[in-house]
């Protein structure tokens, strides 16, 4: 879809395991339902491609992934002029072979930002961000995943979303779960800036966009910033 053409909201997919519990998420709002379930067996093949082959990568692999992916966006955020004392910015936990942006994290925490982790609390809605910091308390979460052991949540302006694949018109390609999706649509007006983290070779032709994918504001692979969307600013800087 031409830049001009998007609506201010683009949509895209979740940070988390759901796709394993919910692997028939569609979009109820779909015009053409066969269409919507072609794409989602479409994305349920490309999905397990695409892990297997970040599995195949290795410890070390992802290690030098995840290396030249924090100076990439520390080259970004520099660029966009972003002050990072006081500055909320949610990452992730890795899972499934994601690059580990933990030790990036602990850098920008000891550079003065505030850091938070994203939250299932509720299944089929929004995540929530809770705040976190290296050495934090953590606890099982939906899915098992660790998340912050505390019931504060924080609202970032800055937010991480790992990819299993990205598409060079700003989709991202996820779990298939669509809590992103929700989060990005629920924060209306203060919509974090939202950065794609993944793979050079995970790129695809396309994902096949749909009513319910939000668009990302930015895509970072270890090659360097793959997609930034026109003139969309980063909050606060």
């Amino acid at each position: 879809m031409p830049d001009k053409d998007r609506p201010a909201g683009r949509y895209a997919s979740p940070p988390c395991m759901a796709g394993e519990v919910a692997p028939d998420y569609f979009d109820p709002m779909a015009v053409d339902p066969q269409q919507t379930q072609d794409v989602a067996r479409w994305r349920k093949a490309a999905r397990a491609r695409l892990l297997q082959a970040r599995a195949d990568l290795g410890v070390a692999g992802r290690a030098a992934v995840a290396g030249a992916l924090g100076g990439h966006l520390d080259a970004l955020l520099a660029r966009r002029g972003v002050a990072l004392p006081g500055r909320i910015v949610a990452g992730y936990w890795p899972i499934r072979a994601e690059s580990d942006l933990r030790p990036w994290m602990t850098r920008l925490h000891d550079a003065g930002a505030r850091l938070a982790l994203p939250v299932v609390e509720t299944r089929a809605a929004p995540l929530v961000f809770r705040p976190w910091a290296p050495g934090a308390a953590m606890e099982r979460g939906h899915w098992n995943i660790l998340v912050p052991a505390t019931a504060r949540t924080v609202t970032p302006t800055i937010v991480l979303a790992p990819l299993v694949g990205w598409d060079g018109a700003g989709y991202r390609l996820g779990y298939g779960g669509g809590y992103f999706d929700r989060a990005l649509a629920a924060a209306g007006a203060a919509r974090p800036f939202a950065i794609g983290v993944g793979l050079q070779g995970a790129a695809l032709p396309t994902i096949y966009p749909q009513p319910h994918d939000i668009g990302l504001d930015a895509i970072v692979t270890e090659a360097g910033v793959q997609w930034e969307a026109p003139a969309r600013p980063i909050p606060g800087s």
